[in-house]
């Protein structure tokens, strides 16, 4: 019976602890070292605003750099097996008969 009221007194305090968590994530509770939801909303615009419009721009950048890489290997390596020594030589044997 000692052990059944541990575990209600581990359970009530691990529900203590996870209610808090809900509410600081829902802005119930601010976190320490953030002003007060109130204040949160007033500061919205900043420096910050379009961040992720520089992200976006980034990560196009990188895939039209990554895009032109492939692009440009695929092609040169079509180009190599047109000129093959082998494949010519099988035109040129095809072309004679």
């Amino acid at each position: 019976m000692d052990e059944n009221n541990r575990t209600e007194i581990w359970q009530q305090r691990l529900q203590a602890v996870l209610n808090a968590l809900n509410q600081t994530l829902h802005g119930a509770i601010p976190c320490p070292g953030e002003p007060p939801a109130s204040t949160a909303g007033a500061t919205s615009g900043g420096r910050n605003d379009n961040a992720y419009m520089y992200i976006l721009f980034v990560m196009t950048l990188f895939a039209v750099t990554v895009g032109s890489l492939i692009l440009g290997y695929t092609r040169s390596r079509k180009v190599d097996k047109r000129s093959d020594p082998y494949h010519v030589y099988i035109k040129n044997r095809v072309s004679m008969i």
